[in-house]
């Protein structure tokens, strides 16, 4: 089932990268947190087996699970910052964002495919994952992509440091909002993730208005 909501999600999408120009790098991170998804889907058990906590959800999902989830995520923005122009520097975020919820999608419809049936249930359970789960996922991975933005302003051996603090961060997150989740905190976690996720938009926002990276561009 998680092969076949991969394949019929992913394909039509990456088709989309034929026809995409400016967003291209947008939507192609988009398309690697799907493919991220897929990766942990698959490997996780065989991970969590070695560790010899395969049926300890406390465990996995708060300790395991977003420190690895995480950095398959931000896999791309690596690249990005790697290669990409000088004036993509201050949307990093986005690209971070943009993968994080394409990873949240494919765990959404995996979650939704696995436990839930009643029209009605999965509507509602779709609509909370989307205002929490999804919102946090774009916010970790964007997170990482802010650090990284950090990380090409800066010449000195600190430019390292930024992008494992924002991993860390972002794990550190992750992982409390599991921990939410599973100990019925719900409430509290939809809410934690909205107004992070605000508060984190309208940082960048900020931010992006200061960037000098954009001036003389189509950017500014």
């Amino acid at each position: 089932m998680v092969g076949a909501i991969f394949i019929g999600t992913f394909l039509p999408l990456a088709l989309l990268l034929l026809l995409l120009r400016h967003s291209r790098p947008v939507f192609s991170c988009f398309c690697w947190g799907m493919l991220a998804f897929l990766i942990v889907y698959l490997t996780s058990p065989t991970l969590y087996r070695i560790l010899g906590i395969e049926n300890v959800l406390s465990i996995t999902a708060v300790y395991i699970g977003p420190p690895y989830e995480e950095l398959l995520k931000a896999m791309p923005l690596l690249v990005a910052a790697i290669i990409s122009r000088q004036s993509i520097i201050p949307f990093y975020y986005i690209l971070g964002m943009s993968s994080g919820i394409g990873f949240a999608i494919e765990e959404n419809l995996n979650f939704l495919a696995e436990f839930h049936s009643k029209p009605g249930e999965s509507m509602a359970l779709m609509t909370l994952r989307s205002f929490s789960t999804c919102l946090m996922h774009g916010v970790c991975t964007g997170f990482i992509g802010f650090t990284l933005t950090l990380a090409r302003r800066d010449p000195t051996w600190k430019r390292n440091v930024f992008p494992i603090a924002g991993w860390l961060v972002a794990t550190i997150y992750h992982g409390f909002f599991n921990w939410l989740m599973i100990h019925g905190f719900l409430a509290a976690g939809v809410i934690l993730a909205m107004v992070v996720f605000l508060i984190f938009f309208g940082w960048m926002k900020s931010e992006e208005s200061k960037a000098k990276e954009t001036e003389g561009t189509i950017w500014q």
